[in-house]
């Protein structure tokens, strides 16, 4: 018998075409379930290895075994006739054999086509980042950025948009880290953060801001839900695996109204490629949109030609935007910079995390006062490689507005208002400087930039509570008391609604003032501190024969929060010469310059002790630089110069 006869006498033919059709199905089916499980991509290479190896074994195994109704035995040496004769030979391929290596193969290409063609939505779900809010507060969680919290994207929240989203919208989703390590989910958030300010700069192209895009981090929210929370027409979202220096990128945009993709690629290249592939990206899109936005060419310049400060830039960056871990994100952006001193974006960035930890409101094992000089000279050296960065620009007028220098002051109003001007997705330049604005009683010119912040960040919660206090400042009270709940609900912070709270007491609203009050105490998370103290201003409210004994007796000891709910207290029930002498502390501070401006708070306003402390904090000399409120002019009193302002608000 010749040797071909043989094989297909011992059936190894079959068993070789079975074996491979198999294997193809086994390879289909592992390129999913691993990729699910989040394995390594060694691992992949791993069983691929098996596969082949397994190959020569079992047509080895096939020649010398056979199966029979008996079980598996040896097979038997050929006999001599039909040595001869060539009978006993079988056909080389039986139907069966055919038939179940076709349905195999089609097992597989059904597979491999079914996860090329699912939806996105289909992706396993992350852990959410570390953004939950904490527990209901009285104190703000400072004028910073922050992010929005996980309760954003709940239903409630997801018609927050108003109106039909423009063709021209898109939000950028995070990326899902299909890597091992965790600690590249850093790197997955910073390369989603790169292509949205990619996008942010393209012409004609309205982007979601980070922050509420970020806030539906691994939640299972369908995607035209987020759609309408964030009034946008169209969704990028992707993943990155990254092993040693090789990076995959998978990217796809999707037509939200119709839930279909519009667009979709793999990119599998060097890390040093990183920013040709945001490039490609980013090109890739605005060509999918071509018909909205016409042709626009997008380029993408290195900022860094040291990938490992790259990394640490990324890495930083996200913890920035996050605020969790920002002693961390200093110490990652100061790496960044002593690997490359020319790196613009790593020193804006260690300027703005150096600045929020110094100014106040995060916890820290830093020394503050040195974190805000290192701000300073960091926020310089970015505007000296790259003038126009609007991070370090913002940086700098708010570090300017908070000196007593009337000329500083100006000229920090100047630089957020440049800053505010950039085609960014960033709310933070327009909120501080509608802050500054608001707190130097210049409530026309702040509006319109509170407005501005939120309607970038709408799920962001101190927009949304700024904006409140801008509304109430303005008489719009009704208006300012649903932005201020839906403040708390978005941070855990109370802070927005004292405003209101004050307004609507000394407007003789007391009623509406409870109520409020009632919903503040309905939060879940209320701590217990807060809601003793909301319910004796309740008390005092609805008794005013209490308020003398409760809360105009007796002075605050030195504890931040102790003295700020004196303030609370104060301007609620008219006791200015006390809170005006607290008024040293940041947040004390923003209750009075801010409170000062309230349509019914007149008496304070006009008092010749808040004149002389907004002259010993800077705010009188920039008046006489920059014009004093609407309204309002100074006079002498034999009490003391003060404000008229009797035409305030007219």
């Amino acid at each position: 018998m010749s040797f071909w006869l043989e094989l297909k006498r011992r059936k190894v033919v079959r068993v070789a075409v079975v074996y491979a059709a198999t294997a193809f199905a086994v390879l289909q089916a592992a390129d999913i379930m691993l990729e699910q499980m989040n394995v390594p991509e060694w691992g992949m290479g791993l069983v691929v290895a098996f596969v082949v190896l397994g190959f020569p074994i079992a047509l080895v195994l096939a020649w010398a075994l056979e199966l029979t109704p008996e079980g598996i035995r040896k097979t038997d040496a050929p006999v001599a006739d039909e040595t001869a004769a060539g009978e006993s030979a079988p056909a080389l391929l039986g139907k069966r054999t055919v038939l179940a290596a076709a349905l195999l193969v089609m097992l597989g290409i059904g597979l491999g086509a079914g996860w090329l063609l699912k939806p996105a939505t289909d992706a396993p779900e992350i852990p959410p980042a570390p953004l939950a809010a904490t527990p209901a507060s009285t104190t703000p969680p400072t004028n910073q950025t922050a992010p929005a919290t996980a309760v954003a994207a709940d239903v409630q929240l997801g018609d927050a948009a108003v109106g039909e989203p423009d063709q021209n919208s898109i939000a950028v989703l995070p990326f899902l880290n299909m890597s091992a390590d965790p600690d590249n989910a850093f790197f997955a958030d910073g390369i989603s953060e790169e292509l949205l300010n990619i996008l942010a700069g393209v012409e004609g192209l309205k982007v979601a801001s980070r922050t509420s895009a970020f806030s539906f981090k691994g939640k299972d929210t369908p995607i035209p839900q987020i759609a309408r929370a964030l009034g946008v027409r169209h969704i990028l979202e992707g993943s990155v695996r990254r092993q040693g220096e090789r990076v995959r990128i998978t990217a796809q945009l999707i037509e939200t109204r119709s839930d279909t993709h519009l667009w979709s690629e793999t990119f599998e290249r060097d890390l040093v490629d990183i920013f040709r592939v945001q490039e490609e990206i980013a090109q890739a899109i605005t060509l999918a949109l071509k018909d909205v936005l016409g042709v626009r060419q997008v380029s993408v310049a290195a900022t860094t030609t040291d990938l490992t400060a790259y990394e640490l830039f990324l890495r930083g960056r996200t913890r920035f935007y996050q605020r969790v871990g920002l002693d961390e994100a200093i110490a990652d952006l100061r790496s960044a910079v002593e690997r490359d001193p020319d790196f613009a974006e790593a020193w804006a960035f260690l300027g703005a995390a150096s600045f929020v930890v110094g100014n106040g409101g995060y916890s820290t094992g830093l020394d503050r006062a040195r974190l805000m000089d290192e701000a300073g000279a960091a926020v310089e050296r970015a505007l000296a490689l790259d003038p126009e960065l609007a991070t370090a620009m913002a940086v700098k007028g708010q570090l300017l507005t908070r000196n007593r220098d009337p000329a500083q002051v100006v000229e920090g109003l100047q630089l957020l208002e440049r800053a505010a001007s950039r085609v960014t997705a960033d709310s933070s330049a327009p909120l501080w400087l509608g802050l500054s604005l608001l707190e130097l009683g210049r409530v026309d010119r702040a509006l319109p930039h509170l407005e501005k912040a939120n309607a970038l960040d709408p799920l962001v919660g101190i927009n949304q509570g700024y904006l409140g206090i801008a509304y109430v400042t303005a008489g719009r009270a009704e208006e300012a008391i649903l932005l201020g709940l839906r403040s708390q609900e978005l941070t855990g912070s109370v802070f927005w609604s004292f405003q209101m709270l004050i307004e609507l007491v000394n407007s003789g609203a007391e009623a509406r003032a409870y109520e409020l009050l009632g919903a503040m105490l309905a939060a879940d998370d209320l701590n217990p501190v807060d809601r003793q103290f909301f319910t004796e201003l309740q008390l005092a409210i609805s008794d005013p024969a209490q308020r003398d004994s409760v809360f105009v007796s007796g002075e605050p000891g030195a504890d931040e929060v102790d003295r700020f709910r004196a303030v609370v207290k104060d301007l609620m029930f008219r006791n200015g010469a006390r809170a005006i002498s607290m008024g040293d502390l940041r947040v004390s501070q923003l209750m009075l310059t801010i409170g000062a401006w309230l349509p019914s708070l007149g008496w304070l306003r006009e008092d010749p002790a808040l004149y002389a402390y907004m002259d010993r904090i800077g705010t009188v000399g920039f008046w006489e630089l920059d014009g004093f409120p609407p309204g309002c002019r100074p006079v002498d009193d034999p009490a003391g110069r003060r404000l008229d302002c009797s035409g305030y608000g007219q």
